[in-house]
């Protein structure tokens, strides 16, 4: 009673069943769809893969451009804390001229804007002069 029986299947029954040449002579329909399934779970495996691996490389990317956001954010504010301090040193160690003289808004005189035709002639004047004193202020090498 303790042991089973093993039935043996008609060899003709289990190889003509599970073969897949007598599968397809006798449902060709069927076994074409299987076929198709295949291959499109094969592609449907392969498309995971590919965009698993496309989706980790972008967000690997990401996380290393954004390391370096905050190195720049934090050099920006390291960078303005001292030229703060550097403007507060010079503000204080700065001895202002006596010319200058505190004003209010009713001591200002307010002049009339120059036409543009006299503009654009004072414009090509100033580029003329800031050209020619530009040219002029470098320096020379003597010799060949």
């Amino acid at each position: 009673m303790g042991q089973f029986q093993k039935k043996k299947l008609v060899i003709g029954y289990s190889s003509s069943f599970f073969s897949s040449k007598q599968f397809y002579k006798r449902f060709p329909i069927q076994a074409a769809l299987h076929i198709l399934l295949d291959g499109a779970l094969v592609g449907v495996i392969t498309i995971v893969a590919i965009m698993s691996s496309v989706a980790l490389h972008s967000q690997y990317l990401w996380t290393k451009s954004f390391t370096k956001l905050e190195t720049t954010r934090d050099l920006n504010l390291r960078l303005w804390e001292s030229t703060s301090i550097l403007e507060s040193y010079l503000l204080k160690n700065q001895q202002l001229s006596r010319s200058l003289v505190s004003t209010k808004a009713e001591d200002l005189v307010y002049v009339d804007s120059p036409k543009p035709q006299n503009t654009r002639s004072l414009s090509n004047e100033t580029f003329r002069t800031k050209l020619l004193e530009k040219i002029s202020s470098f320096p020379m090498k003597s010799g060949y």
